[in-house]
Formats: structure tokens, C-alpha cells, sequence
């Protein structure tokens, strides 16, 4: 498994020259890597998952990943971070714990909320305030958190056309069917569309994670007839 910087097969060209621009590889602390001796207990706390899979999935994305890092106009407070896939100790889990977790992203600011990976590869958010608080799924992989961070990049050197909150979010997002998806970029709770020049953002992650928040949405424009475009879509969607 080489690194993500050395063989990024896989992702967009956007992606890619995202990686190539923006982001270095900095070394991986391993040593709290669960040793021989913990995957008795680990078994034990996670009834019904085949552990040694899980690692292995978890080692993978380490390898595919690990130091990676970039500075971030996805997040709140547009920040460095790291990719740091490292597994759960077993006394990390809780009596309610169901699957096997790894640390995601360290950041280098406080942040009310963490980044894991899941056994099955997602990226999952989480409130760290309450120990009950729900893992809210938000993208089926790690590739998927780059393209959308390769997107939020571009467009952050585009005309931004309408950066609202929630207000009139059922209607733009009814109106995305006529539009083209990025799949490659879009997740559970993440979803991205591009068409005549513009894109449209619409992520309901925030609103998963911390009950009472709203649902957001974004759109940009390449150029101006891009913009022209965008607002026209923008009419419509809200006739």
C-alpha cells in the first residue's frame, strides 16, 4: 500500500492537484497500536467483529494516509490538520461501543467534535461532549473527505454567489435533481452538484452531529456567466 502523495490513484485530477499543492506527509506515531496481547480483550469488547480484519483495514488507511497534512478551509476555523488513523486502545470503548473505531484527524485548534474511521472505512463525526452522543456517518471513505476538501479549495477562489444557512434548503435541494451530482465528493450527510459554471453544497453533517443546528447550504460560481446561471437556478428553485 504506498501513500496517498506517491500513488494517488483513485481520486479526481482535482483531487490530485489539491494533494499536490496544498498538502505533506509528516510522520505517523504508531506505538499505541494495539499489540498481540490486547485482541483477546479487544474481541471481547466488541462482540460480533473480526478484529483482525478491522486492523488490517485500520493499518491500510495508516499506510494510504497517515501524516498527511493540509491546511483546511472545510472547517470552522479553516485549520491545519493531520491525518493520524490510529486504532482504539480497548479500554477506549464503552459498554455501548458496537464497532471498531480509529482516531481520524488531529486538529490544531479545539474543536467541540471528533473525526474517526469505522471498521467498515467511513469517516464518522462526533460531539465529544456527552459520552452518548451519536458517531453520525459523513463520508464512505477517506478518499471521499479529500475530493470534498479539493472542491472546498476551488471554490474558495470562486464568486460566492449565496452562502445561507438553512433558510430555503427543501427547495434548493428539490431543485438539485436538474443538476449534475459529484458523486466522488458527496457522502451520507455531504452532498456536492456542478453544472452551467456553478456548484452547490448542501451538508446536513453540523445538524446530525449537534442536535438543534441547522442544515447548510452554499453555492459558487466559476465566472460570471457561471453566476448568471447559478442565480437563475436559484430563482427557480425558490418559485
Amino acid at each position: 500500500m504506498h501513500h496517498v502523495l506517491d500513488d494517488p490513484s483513485g481520486l479526481s485530477p482535482r483531487a490530485v492537484r489539491f494533494l499536490r499543492h496544498a498538502a505533506e506527509r509528516t510522520s505517523l506515531d504508531v506505538s499505541h497500536w494495539p499489540t498481540t496481547d490486547e485482541l483477546p480483550l479487544l474481541s471481547s469488547r466488541l462482540p460480533g467483529v473480526d478484529v483482525q480484519a478491522t486492523l488490517t483495514l485500520f493499518r491500510r488507511a495508516a499506510a494510504r494516509y497517515g501524516g498527511l497534512r493540509y491546511r483546511s478551509v472545510a472547517w470552522s476555523f479553516e485549520e491545519t490538520v493531520t491525518l493520524v488513523p490510529v486504532p482504539w486502545e480497548a479500554d477506549d470503548y464503552g459498554p455501548e461501543d458496537r464497532e471498531a473505531m480509529a482516531d481520524l484527524i488531529a486538529h490544531d485548534t479545539a474543536h467541540p467534535y471528533a473525526v474517526w474511521l469505522r471498521g467498515d472505512g467511513a469517516v464518522v463525526y462526533c460531539f465529544t461532549g456527552p459520552h452518548s452522543a451519536p458517531a453520525v456517518p459523513v463520508f464512505p471513505g477517506v478518499d471521499a473527505m479529500l475530493e470534498a476538501e479539493a472542491l472546498y479549495q476551488e471554490c474558495a477562489t470562486w464568486i460566492p454567489v449565496s452562502l445561507d444557512d438553512a433558510p430555503g434548503l427543501a427547495a434548493v435541494e428539490a431543485h438539485a435533481a436538474r443538476l449534475t451530482p459529484i458523486p466522488e465528493a458527496s457522502g451520507y450527510t455531504e452532498r456536492w452538484w456542478e453544472q452551467d459554471g456553478f456548484r452547490l453544497h448542501i451538508w446536513k453533517t453540523f445538524a446530525a452531529v449537534f442536535p438543534g443546528s441547522g442544515a447548510r447550504w452554499a453555492v459558487w460560481a466559476r465566472s460570471r456567466s457561471g453566476e448568471l446561471a447559478a442565480r437563475t437556478f436559484l430563482t427557480q428553485a425558490r418559485t
